[in-house]
């Protein structure tokens, strides 16, 4: 499942990016707005004599073009279009980011970013356990506060109880 953050459109400083064809800019234009790349494939080039293995195939060389990256990039930053999170794709950028950090020596984050991976993917859970308190205990600290409230929850509980002792030991 997908999520998707609308952003507010910011006009984007196209000065230093390199210039695109009027295909790539559509490419582009349609992989902001939320489009897979073979579907943003489909609707800036001809693809009616493609079988869907190449137009899958020529989506992900466009969008890995260094031109393209290059524009993708600066709409990001500049939070343009609407970004479509997926789960393969956040468990790629974790992965990314774990290589960054294995490169850089930073081994702390490479360890979190491979938690985080594992998360996701499933394979850690946090659980959080209750360990009921005894009985005797709970009454004896309500009692501290209430002893009419604690004898009366004693005497449902079938718990023998004395105001003076507290709760008798069996």
């Amino acid at each position: 499942m997908a999520r998707r953050k609308i952003t507010e459109p910011i006009k984007l400083d196209a000065e230093g990016l390199p210039e695109l064809t009027p295909q790539q800019a559509e490419f582009v234009r349609h992989v902001l707005a939320g489009k897979t790349a073979a579907d943003a494939y489909r609707a800036a080039y001809s693809t009616e004599n493609m079988k869907p293995n190449s137009i899958w195939v020529e989506a992900s060389k466009t969008l890995n073009h260094p031109n393209i990256a290059l524009w993708l990039s600066a709409a990001r930053q500049a939070c343009l279009g609407t970004h479509v999170v997926t789960l393969s794709a956040h468990q790629q950028q974790l992965e990314r980011l774990r290589e960054i950090a294995v490169k850089t020596g930073n081994v702390g984050a490479a360890v979190q970013a491979e938690l985080a991976r594992g998360k996701v993917a499933g394979h850690h859970i946090e659980r959080i356990m209750e360990i009921p308190a005894e009985p005797a205990d709970t009454l004896r600290t309500i009692a501290q506060h209430q002893p009419e409230l604690a004898a009366q929850l004693a005497a449902q509980a079938g718990i023998p109880w004395t105001a003076d002792e507290g709760v008798t030991k069996h």
